[in-house]
């Protein structure tokens, strides 16, 4: 069987190499250049004017509300307009006609 051989380091250089030195939050991101500021983090600002997929969900559900109620539109009708209209799976579909309609139910 055949071995390697290696240099041994001393304790002094182990102990040395596996200590990191200790960096703040905002030194760590001004060295990396990468990841979020603390001032991006926290700033509740959208990046673009459109509506999220939340409002437009309840929008939908809004205008259809009426005829849910009168049974004139069935769950799987909505849920395929949000399918159509906000780019939702059918999931995530479903999970948004959930919340829209404890929403509006909880606000009337």
């Amino acid at each position: 069987m055949a071995t390697r051989k290696t240099a041994l380091k001393s304790k002094k250089e182990t102990e040395a190499s596996e200590q990191p030195k200790e960096v703040t939050l905002e030194q760590a991101l001004k060295e990396g250049g990468e990841g979020r500021t603390p001032e991006t983090i926290n700033s509740s600002e959208k990046k673009s004017g459109a509506p999220s997929k939340a409002e437009q969900a309840m929008k939908i559900m809004e205008e259809m509300w009426s005829d849910i109620q009168s049974g004139k539109v069935k769950r799987k009708d909505v849920i395929q307009r949000f399918i159509d209209e906000v780019h939702l799976t059918k999931a995530g579909a479903s999970t948004y006609y959930g919340n829209c309609k404890q929403k509006i139910e909880k606000s009337a």
